[in-house]
């Protein structure tokens, strides 16, 4: 299904603007053709990603890059983006006062909010051929992909570490609080007998389970419970959840997708928890539709390091907007 946004142009004309401000060492590391391999790759780990490091640009074109992902995500969504970010500072700070804090084998990582690739995918300026760009680091997946002003923007990832700021300045602040708190509102007013069916494992896992894969296994998410065993009230707490998560949509898209979501219904829909749903303890849950799947995982770092997605089955990397554009043109 298509999302056709009227901001793409203004998307289109911002990364012009973008690429005019580089010089040609830069324009050398942040361009792509769009067909390819590069355009499926991305990291929320710390890993070194292919692209422009945002380190390596000038202010202003830092200050472009930002606008840029202002017109891309909503308003709450660059707002949470941009805390995200932000937690490099207190996550590096924290590590280097504790020697031995354990960040799953990337302690050598240097902390920094300026630690963020951009890469864009063929000419944004044509109004016939599919573009898109990348933008990604630690925690922060973007993947954005337009043809003829109709956009896909799947998977989209957001992470955070730590989940819950214990120290500092910035004590108790948490970048994800509806991710968590609204899932376990829902999975704690489940009677006992539909919460034996929602919670499918005592033990969560230790991250979402499509990672990071351009592909990949949808039988791993067909235990749960169905939506008609909800009560009114839990489909709309359950409902809420999901908005959460479409909510990081620019705003116009954001709306398009959930008429879709809600054109198609909920009758096929699958929520599942694992682990604790104790506060502090580790715990997973997914929400599987039959147009997208929800991830979200809180289990490292004592669990107070979140990682979540979504990605939708026929959208992720504009598939579906691309396969309806070679349909129509060839």
């Amino acid at each position: 299904m298509k999302q056709y946004i009227k901001k793409t142009e203004n998307i289109s004309i911002h990364l012009k603007n973008i690429l005019n401000s580089l010089d040609e060492e830069q324009i050398n590391k942040v361009r792509f053709d769009f067909d390819g391999d590069e355009r499926f790759k991305w990291y929320y780990t710390p890993h070194e990603q292919n692209g422009l490091l945002i380190f390596e640009m000038k202010p202003y074109q830092r200050k472009l890059v930002l606008e840029l992902l202002e017109l891309t995500y909503s308003s709450d969504g660059y707002k949470t983006a941009k805390s995200i970010i932000n937690l490099e500072s207190i996550l590096g700070e924290y590590e280097s006062n504790h020697a031995n804090s354990n960040d799953g084998g990337n302690g050598q990582w240097v902390r920094s909010k300026e630690r963020y690739w951009l890469a864009i995918f063929g000419d944004p300026s044509s109004s016939n051929e599919p573009w898109g760009y990348r933008f990604g680091g630690h925690h922060i997946g973007l993947n954005v992909n337009i043809i003829s002003n109709f956009i896909s923007m799947h998977p989209l990832f957001f992470g955070a570490n730590p989940a819950k700021v214990i120290e500092g300045p910035s004590k108790g602040y948490r970048a994800l609080k509806p991710e968590e708190d609204i899932a376990r509102k829902l999975v704690t007013s489940l009677s006992e007998d539909n919460r034996k069916i929602a919670v499918i494992n005592e033990l969560a896992p230790s991250d979402i389970l499509t990672a990071n894969y351009r592909d990949f296994n949808n039988t791993e998410f067909i235990k749960g419970l169905n939506f008609e065993k909800f009560t009114n009230n839990q489909r709309d707490n359950l409902i809420d959840l999901i908005k959460v998560y479409t909510s990081r949509f620019t705003e116009e898209y954001a709306e398009n997708y959930l008429k879709q979501i809600i054109k198609q219904g909920f009758d096929n829909t699958i929520f599942a928890w694992a682990g604790s749903t104790e506060i502090s303890k580790g715990h997973y849950y997914f929400i599987k539709h039959d147009k997208f799947l929800i991830e979200y995982d809180n289990t490292q770092n004592n669990a107070n390091h979140i990682h979540s997605v979504l990605r939708d089955f026929d959208g992720d990397y504009g598939e579906d907007i691309l396969s309806n554009h070679y349909k129509l043109s060839h």
